[in-house]
């Protein structure tokens, strides 16, 4: 049986837990050699060592992805160690909840760093390599319903997401000449510790293996004519908001 993403080679920010993990092994399960970053060791050795268990190929990068300079240094991680670079999957999030009068300097600062910062940087890196080597690639931010819909209790996370979602298309059409396809995802609320569920219907929340697929497809040949697109991965959190 082909697998979507042989041979291909994958970073994946926030790699160490969560839809981060998830979104891993699920590319490394369709063939794609994947860089799990994590700001926690362990945490991604642990994700690379399951990935490496089940015959597939896998490695484990501790890094903030806030700090100066580190996307240069996790993209050349992932050329390092595997010959190239064809997906880059934009993962790694804060999530701050408070009242829009009680956020500090201290939570926008880190939220906006994280969330919309670092994809904006690990794309310029990620974008030269996949210019110079010619063979185009794929670049997936995990952006959120609240890119879409505000929240007063979120003020933070919706300025970074919104942000995310207009990144995603200014960079889709700075890089669509050279076929390097820049898409987002977009979940609502995700059931936890969901890598291995499928989802049972839309009436229930997504779980982390839905949107893991979703991230499969975009990553892989399947979506080569697919560019500036968001898939909004809602569920049952449709239901529950206001546009």
């Amino acid at each position: 049986m082909n697998r979507l993403l042989e041979e291909k080679v994958a970073i994946v920010t926030g790699g160490g837990r969560g839809l981060g993990s998830a979104i891993a092994r699920a590319l490394a399960a369709d063939g794609a050699r994947v860089l799990a970053v994590s700001r926690t060791e362990e945490a991604c050795r642990q994700v690379a060592g399951a990935v490496v268990a089940k015959g597939g190929a896998a490695e484990a990068l501790a890094a903030d992805v806030t700090a100066p300079g580190v996307a240069e240094t996790v993209v050349r991680a992932a050329v390092g160690r595997f010959g190239g670079l064809d997906v880059l999957v934009n993962c790694a999030g804060v999530f701050v909840w408070k009242r829009l009068l009680e956020l500090t300097a201290d939570d926008w600062t880190r939220t906006i760093a994280t969330n919309l910062s670092a994809p904006f940087f690990l794309i310029q890196e990620a974008a030269k390599v996949m210019i110079d080597r010619g063979r185009g690639g794929s670049i997936i931010n995990i952006t959120s319903i609240h890119g879409a819909v505000a929240d007063p209790n979120v003020a933070a996370h919706c300025a970074s997401k919104f942000g995310l979602e207009g990144l995603t298309r200014a960079a889709a059409e700075a890089l669509r000449e050279v076929d390097i396809r820049v898409n987002a995802i977009a979940p609502g609320s995700m059931e936890p510790d969901s890598a291995e569920k499928r989802g049972e219907s839309p009436r229930r929340k997504v779980t982390q293996a839905d949107v893991a697929t979703l991230a499969v497809y975009l990553a892989s040949d399947l979506a080569r004519s697919i560019t500036g697109a968001t898939i909004e991965a809602y569920g049952s959190t449709r239901t529950t908001i206001k546009a």
